[in-house]
């Protein structure tokens, strides 16, 4: 069943996921470009979300074998020969769709929490829609709309305090959260989620998956509730390694984090796996080598690569052709991030606005953080020439 839909547009999240987003929005995945209008989760439900006239129109879209606009992100990966969330999650929800089709009703199943925009890093590939850090920051460059905005909203679940008790009547048939952020081991509200899963003997049937920075490290407390889930994935967002690793996870300390992860084997339950989470961007394009290496040493169950889309002018298909055919040339016959090179390749978005809008966000930050690209991406910078 799955095959066959793997082949097609069809996309089975609509039906069957909702993403709560940082700012109390929803929206049918993380990737999609957009939210539902008019909706909050903290004033409505999220079945009631789910059964939207927006809901209704994108499931049709699918049905009716379109493309829609929200999903460029997915079809851009997949027109590249890079799998994408949607092929990933048809593959992720497999068992669960035994018996679906397009024409089934619209059942929750799966829900991605971002329970606001807590988080102790500003990622350069970040920005204040996920991170209050970078909402700081960003107001100490000047008056932000958009970032004052996402300081005042990201903390959203204080809105409503009955929250989280209004939410149980929609986890009674969930078998996956996926929990991110925000950095989600920050966000301590999550840990009522579990509690009452656990309570309702919900647990035992829901698997877990959190991505995190891996700057933060729980309780042990927190690995005893777990233990109650029938599956756990820890996901450790590490795009670099050493010095780069803390020039683009700002402030991180690169052997606090190595140690957490070191912890985080010790202390693990038997129903839990370590994944590796690479984002590639312009940053770390001539460090796949040193990161390869790095994910084979720490011998995760998973590792996967992602692309960064936001910003923009940091995906690496904006990246000059010279720099792509180093890339080409020294990195081809990596088979972890082959996807990645011929997702590089199949678009050329090189253009002097990309190259300005680039320039100057990356010397606005190191100004401000005092920090220097050239000194920590010296190769690079000599391509790219933000420093002379």
């Amino acid at each position: 069943m799955v095959e066959r839909y793997l082949k097609s547009n069809i996309c089975p999240l609509p039906w069957n996921h909702l993403e709560v987003d940082v700012n109390g929005g929803a929206s049918p995945c993380c990737l999609y470009k957009g939210n539902i209008p008019d909706v909050k989760v903290y004033k409505q439900s999220l079945k009631s979300i789910q059964h939207t006239e927006f809901m209704d129109k994108l499931r049709e879209q699918f049905k009716n074998g379109q493309r829609p606009l929200g999903c460029q992100s997915c079809w851009q990966e997949e027109d590249a020969g890079k799998t994408s969330k949607r092929q990933n999650s048809l593959y992720k929800m497999k068992k669960s769709l035994n018996n679906w089709t397009p024409d089934s009703e619209p059942a929750l199943k799966f829900i991605d929490f971002k329970l606001g925009n807590v988080c102790n890093l500003k990622c350069r590939i970040c920005g204040s829609w996920s991170s209050s850090k970078w909402a700081q920051e960003e107001l100490d460059y000047g008056e932000n709309p958009v970032a004052r905005k996402n300081l005042q909203e990201g903390g959203w679940p204080k809105r409503n305090p009955q929250f989280f008790e209004e939410l149980q009547e929609d986890l009674k048939h969930v078998e996956f959260f996926e929990f991110t952020g925000g950095e989600p081991f920050m966000i301590k509200d999550h840990f009522k989620i579990l509690m009452h899963c656990v309570e309702k003997g919900y647990a035992k049937n829901i698997d877990i998956h959190y991505n995190t920075n891996g700057t933060q490290l729980p309780p042990q407390e927190i690995f005893d509730l777990w233990a109650y889930f029938k599956h756990v994935e820890i996901a450790f967002s590490i795009d670099d390694i050493g010095e780069p690793f803390e020039y683009q996870r700002h402030p991180a300390n690169w052997r606090q984090v190595s140690a957490n992860l070191v912890k985080f084997k010790e202390m693990k339950t038997p129903n839990m796996e370590f994944q590796i989470c690479t984002t590639v961007s312009i940053f770390n394009v001539f460090n796949w080598a040193k990161i390869a290496l790095w994910v084979a040493q720490y011998q995760p169950k998973f590792f996967y690569v992602n692309t960064c889309f936001d910003p923009d002018y940091f995906n690496i298909q904006t990246l000059p052709r010279q720099v792509k055919d180093i890339i080409n040339d020294r990195y081809g016959m990596l088979t972890d991030f082959k996807p990645s090179i011929n997702f590089m390749n199949a678009a050329d978005r090189d253009t002097e606005e990309m190259r300005e809008q680039r320039k100057r966000r990356i010397l606005q930050t190191d100004k401000y953080r005092k920090e220097n690209f050239g000194e920590v991406f010296p190769l690079l910078n000599k391509v790219l020439q933000f420093y002379a």
